[in-house]
């Protein structure tokens, strides 16, 4: 070969070389770090340390690499850093993307909030557990080894889960901090991860009301109506949304809004009896009585079983019928003192048709809750007090004596189902006292007061029993019980 030959190969050489050099600076203008992350993410398996590294890299030399930034953020999603890679979303969804790799980070946030919000769900299924395993274990701790399983594993993953020992307890005392701690735990944990599922996605009611329901269980209801508010804001026609709303209002004594939100449920669902009783509720609380009577009747209709809107209507009955009764009596002392008086006789005889109204609808409405529920000992009570009540503005003795007669078959009906119940025990001894039965009196008050040593009306009707029945000695020293 000839030297010319040579330096003319030579030239053609490096003419070549300086091309490559320069095709190889042209790449490292387009960010070789972020070069290197691809590599070390294709890997088998991926190095996602490496490729973090370089990535930070990348993004340090280019804070506007939308590629750099979403694959920081896959990466941070794949060891669930999950606030770190909302993060490096955002960041890329400032930065120039291909509608490709938008459409993968929306993908990714839409799968990542599914697993964040399940993932908080469980945590808060298993601190509502926790505190089961707690009532459970205060009544029979020998259930402990029955539950210490599931408690090491609800521990695992948890910061500090580790330092809860679950082998030594031998009492509910012992145990009791640590089961508290846990349920702590669980439950922080739980509201973290709904918070980030707002955080991904700020439009989906879920986690608001989810929210909601931890901090009702808390019973800290005014944190939980802010998230009610919002889960409704966002889902305004979820029938679940405004019934759980509505009910948490009715908690917090928040009438009115309850009141609104009720008339809204019931104008989609006419016939929803859980609306349509707390609407009673409301209006019975607010001295809306005869709202409350149609409401209930409306439910009756619906549900001809419904024993409690029987009961319900049955007390406003009872209740309007007691607020005739001072006005009775009062009509009962003009007719007697002005006999020829015909106005006051009319209003007398007006008064007494409104209360036999109201004491035939209560009566009714009272026997209609024992005919479908025959254990409801307070359906007995109440018919019996209402017998009681018209006893006492009944002018005629045998009148007066039926109606006692039929208070105290009900008050002892009552007391079959419930031997102890004080009210029961005390209206008993009551009735029987003024029927004339003294020794009979003497056996539910002397219970009463054997159950409430303090109770001096028990006291008062046992020392009038005991005078009948001329013991002075038990007689005084009742009395002088009931003064105290």
């Amino acid at each position: 070969m000839s030297p010319q030959f040579t330096r003319v190969l030579c030239a053609s050489f490096l003419t070549g070389a300086l091309a490559v050099l320069v095709l190889l600076s042209g790449c490292g203008t387009k960010n070789p770090a972020l070069t290197s992350a691809k590599i070390y993410i294709g890997l088998t398996p991926p190095d996602y340390d490496k490729a973090t590294e370089q990535l930070l890299l990348a993004i340090q030399k280019d804070s506007l690499s939308g590629e750099a930034h979403l694959l920081l953020g896959k990466i941070y999603g794949q060891k669930k850093m999950h606030q770190e890679m909302l993060a490096q979303f955002q960041k890329a969804e400032t930065c120039k993307l291909t509608p490709e790799q938008a459409e993968e980070i929306k993908q990714l946030k839409t799968r990542t909030w599914t697993e964040v919000l399940n993932s908080g769900i469980d945590l808060g299924r298993r601190s509502k557990q926790v505190d089961r395993y707690q009532l459970d274990l205060l009544t029979d701790f020998s259930k402990y080894p029955q539950y210490k399983d599931s408690l090491k594993i609800m521990s695992q993953g948890l910061p500090d889960g580790d330092k809860l020992t679950w082998d030594g307890y031998k009492t509910y005392g012992e145990a009791k901090p640590a089961l508290e701690q846990l349920g702590r735990m669980l439950d922080q944990k739980a509201v973290e991860h709904y918070q980030l599922a707002i955080q991904i996605d700020s439009t989906r009611y879920e986690p608001y009301v989810n929210l909601a329901a931890d901090y009702v269980h808390k019973d800290e209801l005014e944190r939980a109506l802010g998230y009610y508010a919002q889960a409704y804001q966002l889902k305004p026609d979820d029938s679940n949304v405004m019934n759980d709303y509505a009910i948490t209002l009715l908690r917090a004594q928040k009438f009115d809004q309850a009141l609104s939100l009720y008339d809204r449920i019931l104008e989609k669902d006419p016939a929803n009896v859980n609306a349509l009783v707390n609407l009673a509720m409301i209006y019975a609380r607010e001295g809306e009585t005869d709202k409350a009577q149609e409401t209930y009747s409306k439910i009756v209709s619906i549900d001809p079983e419904y024993k409690d809107a029987y009961f319900n209507r049955g007390l406003l009955y009872l209740s309007q019928s007691q607020e005739l009764m001072p006005v009775l009596k009062a009509y009962q002392d003009s007719v007697e003192n002005n006999k020829k008086n015909q106005e006051f006789a009319s209003r007398y005889q007006s008064a007494w048709e409104e209360y036999e109204r109201l004491f035939l609808k209560a009566e009714s409405d009272f026997r209609k809750t024992a005919e479908i529920d025959a254990n409801d000992k307070d359906a007995s009570f109440h018919l019996g007090l209402l017998y009681v009540g018209r006893a006492q503005i009944q002018t005629e003795k045998d009148r007066q004596s039926a109606d006692f007669g039929q208070a105290e078959t009900l008050f002892s009906k009552g007391l079959e189902i419930d031997p102890e119940d004080i009210e029961t025990l005390k209206y008993l001894g009551f009735t029987l006292i003024r029927l004339g039965k003294w020794q009979e009196a003497t056996l539910p008050l002397e219970k009463v007061v054997e159950i409430d040593p303090t109770d001096r009306e028990a006291w008062k009707y046992l020392a009038i029993a005991y005078a009948n029945l001329k013991k002075k000695d038990l007689a005084e020293q009742a009395l002088k019980k009931s003064a105290r």
